[in-house]
């Protein structure tokens, strides 16, 4: 698997919800699933993507990698080494990249003012202190939607046709604290075309309750480890919220 169907993966749901992206988006990366004749059109709507860009290319300009190698999109996606060399400049910009692809200024500005060390580039990061929804408005920023899109990661119980009962988490407030919660069974949904040989016991990956890829336990192991590391320095930071 390359990058451009890595990204295509965990973007294709949002699209097809018309939260992010261009419209004809869609089309072209079920294409590419099934022919991979058509890379020039899928960079140029994975750009279009309002958030992503600003990650992947701050990611890639850090680790010296093209914008669209395999481990720029996973280090956003699901964590990997290349997030151990960001900083929190780093972090600074790509707020900065964001308010000129619809994040507004009053929130950009409040987000780099308050912005704390310890924070790096995943899409957690985006989720839970960028806050889901306000760079392009498509949706409320409550916890609910929070779950809804941060790659969490699931263990499948059940296949069944298009869609899987995977074992997973939700991420809850206890004490006014962010926690992930215990584990709780879960109806994903699923493309042939991207999980042709899904199985019981596979960890899949889950985006707006999309199963989009099956995590080897490596990757599985990272995308727990960055979600974590994004609520430590969230909690950490922030003082207890109303449950």
């Amino acid at each position: 698997m390359d990058g451009l169907e890595l990204a295509i993966r965990f973007s294709y749901v949002t699209n097809t919800l018309h939260y992010c992206g261009p419209k004809d988006a869609e089309n072209i990366f079920i294409r590419y699933l099934e022919k991979k004749d058509n890379a020039d059109a899928v960079r140029k709507a994975l750009i279009r993507f309002e958030g992503l860009f600003p990650y992947f290319s701050t990611i890639a300009k850090r680790n010296k990698k093209e914008l669209l190698d395999k481990d720029v999109v996973e280090a956003y996606w699901i964590g990997n080494t290349l997030l151990d060399s960001m900083t929190r400049k780093d972090n600074q910009v790509i707020i900065e990249k964001l308010m000129k692809r619809g994040l507004p200024k009053s929130i950009g500005g409040r987000l780099i003012k308050e912005l704390p060390e310890g924070f790096v580039p995943h899409h957690c990061f985006n989720v839970f202190y960028v806050g889901v929804g306000h760079t392009t408005g498509s949706v409320e920023t409550t916890l609910a939607n929070m779950n809804n899109c941060r790659p969490a990661w699931g263990t499948v119980v059940e296949v069944m046709p298009n869609a899987a009962i995977v074992d997973s988490q939700s991420i809850i407030m206890k004490k006014g604290k962010y926690v992930i919660g215990p584990d709780e069974a879960k109806t994903a949904v699923y493309l042939e075309k991207m999980l042709p040989k899904v199985k019981k016991g596979d960890v899949v990956g889950l985006h707006w309750g999309m199963a989009c890829t099956v995590l080897n336990k490596t990757q599985a192991a990272n995308l727990k480890k960055h979600t974590e590391k994004t609520l430590t320095v969230l909690n950490h930071d922030n003082p207890p919220r109303k449950q």
